[in-house]
Parts: structure tokens; C-alpha cells; sequence
């Protein structure tokens, strides 16, 4: 969220962030998230909007962020918008029938569904029963330039494999240790895979690497600056990902001049486009992942091909740039914000709240 906060500030926008401070126990998650709320909604819109109908409430992970904005957004009479990031409409409001009624009651009074793929999308209008017209779809972004300045400034690349992502099992970092050793016994080329990221499964994902003989650097979490120059010297970026709404990591690594092979599953299917900006394997299957490494590999070393696949994601990439991303958005409160009061003159600066988990 600090990209596209970073970026709607660039854009000329007012922004006041109410975010949620790192406890152990969500109780206390919550209860911070809930008394900056309380805060926000007692001092009012922020300056220089004249009345609420200037000021919008962004709920980032809209389940559950979006219980706490909404009250904030009655209290300040603007529009509440929720950004859909994945977890947040496919799993959350499973968790129980209160989750569900609480999840369909705020989606419900909304302004405004930002989400960050077709395939989201989509899950949103048939689960919520929401229309397309209060759906967006705009990427959260990313920092286009810094990573494509990385691989610019990289002489070359010295990774075969990388991995970034946080070790959990949706990620699927297990899959592509299975992969590994998959190749390993059929006699082939197994390349040195090194891992960018942190987690609860690091130390089962440890020992499943040593004992299939794979070998794998855990190089732990990483600032975002060195995740770009980690992804600048890499030849192929993994993610055999078992859920993904959209995946920002394959569009960061074609920015970086990385080659992505993902799993065939969400929004990665429409960012990674088989043998055109990456490579595509079927999700939680070693053996399909383990012929997407190959296809891979024999085409990074191939100059030609390499050339093309590189060039075809970094236009992908350019189109996910964050503050293209936050312009967009602009111009959908826009629509919102005239729909609301009657005017129809576009709105060249805005006050806005984002609520955040």
C-alpha cells in the first residue's frame, strides 16, 4: 500500500493513512486498527476538501478493513471504496457464517469494488452478486521504473532460479522443491534455486529440500530494492503458486528482465501468457511444473528467444506501472464522486482515507 500511496501523493492527491500495528494477537491488531479509525472519523475529512463529498474512504483488504471503514465513511460522507486483493473474497469469508454476512452486508453498501484481475472480479460479482458496474479492475501496481533500472544496471545474470514470496503453502515453494528433485531423478540439469522471502514454512521447506538432495539458498526477507536487483540477476522467476487474485511478482520480475513460469491458476494466467511473456504450468502438479523449467531454460539460452520473451513482458509489466495504477483509480472517484453530488466537472484533487490491514 505505501507504493500507491507514494504515488496518489505524487498525482497531487491528500492522503491520510489509517493503519493496523503488528500484534501477535489480531484481537490487538483489531483494536489498533479500530481506535485509529476513531481518530480518523473525529477529525474530519482531510484538509483541503471542503465537504465529505471530496473525501474517499479506501479499504485496503476488504475483508475485514471494510467493517472498520464503513462506519468512517457514513461518519465522513464520502464513498467507500474496497480493494479486493484476493484472500479477502476467496477465503475470509469462509471462515464463518459471520464473516459471511458481514462480508455481503459492506460489499453491499459500497461505492466502489476495486479489483486486481479479471478472474477477481469475477469472483466478487458472482459471490456478492455485486453488478459490473460498481466493479473496477485496476492493478495495485508496481514500481516499473526501480525494477526496470535494475536490470539495466545489471551486467548479467548470475541466478538460474529465484523464488520470492512468503513461505506459505499457497505459494507453493513445495512444489517446486518436488520439481527439482522431479529433475534430478530423470537425469536432467537441475539448476540452484535461491529463495527471497520468510515464513512459517521456512524450516519444514528446509528440510524437504535437504532431504530430496535440491539445492536451495534461503536468503530471507529482502527490502523491495534489493528484491529488484535479486530479480535483475536472475534468469527464470518461479511462481508455483496454488492461489494467486493477481501475483505482482512475475510482473516485478518481466520488469527486472526476468522470465516468469507460473501456475495456471487466476490472475497469473492473465499477466503470464504461455511462451509469449513466460511460461505456464498446471497448479500443484511437480512433474508439469518440471517441464515449465525446462521450456524455460532452453529459451533463456537461447538469444533470440530470450529477446522476445523479455521485450513482451516488460510491456506487460510498463502497463502495471503504480502510478498508472493510482491515475486510473482517480479517474473512477471521479465518476463516483460526480454521481453522487450531481456534478459532472472532473475533480483534480481529492482527500482521501485509506483504511488498511
Amino acid at each position: 500500500m505505501a507504493n500507491r500511496v507514494d504515488a496518489l501523493i505524487r498525482l497531487g492527491h491528500d492522503v491520510r493513512v489509517v493503519p493496523v500495528h503488528d500484534h501477535r494477537m489480531a484481537p490487538l491488531r483489531y483494536a489498533s486498527l479500530l481506535s485509529g479509525v476513531v481518530r480518523a472519523g473525529l477529525t474530519g475529512p482531510p484538509s483541503p476538501a471542503k465537504s465529505g463529498t471530496d473525501t474517499v474512504v479506501e479499504a485496503h483488504i476488504a475483508h475485514p478493513t471494510g467493517a472498520f471503514a464503513w462506519p468512517l465513511a457514513v461518519r465522513l460522507r464520502a464513498p467507500l471504496v474496497l480493494f479486493a486483493h484476493g484472500s479477502d473474497v476467496l477465503r475470509l469469508p469462509e471462515r464463518s457464517r459471520i464473516d459471511r454476512e458481514l462480508c455481503q452486508a459492506v460489499f453491499a453498501r459500497s461505492g466502489l469494488v476495486i479489483a486486481n484481475s479479471r478472474y477477481l472480479a469475477g469472483e466478487v460479482e458472482r459471490r456478492f452478486g455485486l453488478p459490473g458496474e460498481r466493479i473496477a479492475i485496476v492493478s495495485p501496481g508496481i514500481r516499473y521504473a526501480e525494477f526496470a533500472a535494475a536490470r539495466d544496471r545489471s551486467a548479467r545474470r548470475t541466478q538460474e532460479l529465484l523464488f520470492v514470496a512468503n513461505l506459505i503453502p499457497r505459494k507453493g515453494l513445495d512444489v517446486l522443491i518436488a520439481a527439482l528433485a522431479q529433475l534430478a531423478r530423470d537425469g536432467a540439469h537441475v539448476p540452484a534455486l535461491r529463495v527471497v522471502g520468510d515464513g512459517p514454512e521456512r524450516w519444514p521447506l528446509h528440510r524437504q529440500a535437504a532431504a530430496a538432495g535440491v539445492r536451495v539458498d534461503f536468503a530471507g526477507a529482502l527490502p523491495q530494492e534489493a528484491v529488484a536487483e535479486e530479480m535483475a540477476r536472475a534468469e527464470v522467476l518461479v511462481v508455483p503458486s496454488r492461489e494467486e487474485a493477481l501475483g505482482l511478482a512475475p510482473l516485478e520480475g518481466m520488469a527486472a528482465g526476468c522470465v516468469p513460469v507460473v501456475s495456471d491458476l487466476g490472475g497469473l494466467a492473465e499477466s503470464v501468457e504461455d511462451g509469449v511473456t513466460g511460461f505456464a504450468c498446471q497448479p500443484e502438479d511437480p512433474g508439469s511444473l518440471a517441464s515449465a523449467l525446462v521450456r524455460a531454460l532452453a529459451a533463456v539460452r537461447d538469444p533470440q528467444r530470450r529477446r522476445a520473451l523479455v521485450a513482451a513482458g516488460d510491456r506487460t509489466a510498463r502497463g502495471h506501472d503504480v502510478d498508472a495504477a493510482a491515475a486510473a483509480t482517480i479517474d473512477r472517484y471521479t465518476e463516483l464522486l460526480a454521481a453522487r453530488s450531481g456534478r459532472s466537472s472532473r475533480a483534480d484533487r481529492l482527500g482521501g482515507t485509506e483504511v488498511s490491514t
